[in-house]
């Protein structure tokens, strides 16, 4: 079971990523050879590091500060997308990809018609624990009820299935916001 919702992460990563390099395509942006290195570098570590149970976190970290990189070449103003990593990372390890989906996400419903986009992401490590949060502004993307929603549930279940127990999670919509936490 775990092997299928890794599986079906993948497609749903690499479809998203390349909306981003399209839509830069087609602005003619001189940004797009770095987004189709950064995407090189993220399926990189999609393909050779995840096939591992467990990847140091800190390799983790910077596979998320890669896709938000990429992210950040595709919309106009990135001035409030931001991500705070709090704590010591030395050899900690974690379950590869628990969080992009929910990143993802942020990105793509996180702007509204106006092309203002507000992502927060903040990571607080300490020894034995990480808190993970990402709030976002819910945009004016509507929702395809039938191709959504599966790579957020897809991590809702990993995290069952590999922390059963040891995990807390709320996601939640207030004021114009979608929080996951």
């Amino acid at each position: 079971e775990l092997e299928i919702l890794k599986n079906q992460l993948n497609p749903h990563f690499l479809f998203n990523s390349l909306n981003s390099i399209y839509s830069l395509t087609v602005k003619k942006s001189n940004d797009a050879p770095e987004a189709v290195i950064t995407l090189s570098e993220l399926l990189r570590y999609m393909l050779y590091q995840t096939n591992n149970e467990f990847v140091l976190l800190k390799q983790e970290l910077e596979y998320i500060e890669n896709y938000i990189k990429l992210q950040r070449l595709r919309i106009v103003n990135s001035e409030n997308v931001r991500i705070n990593i709090r704590g010591h990372v030395s050899g900690q390890k974690i379950r590869p990809l628990l969080f992009i989906s929910y990143i993802e996400n942020a990105f793509k419903y996180g702007t509204n018609f106006n092309g203002y986009t507000e992502v927060k992401i903040n990571i607080d490590i300490n020894e034995s624990n990480l808190e993970f949060k990402c709030v976002n502004i819910i945009g004016g993307s509507k929702t395809d009820k039938k191709d959504s929603g599966i790579g957020m549930q897809n991590t809702n279940d990993r995290l069952t299935l590999l922390y059963k127990d040891k995990h807390s999670i709320n996601i939640i919509e207030e004021e114009n916001k979608f929080i996951v936490h």
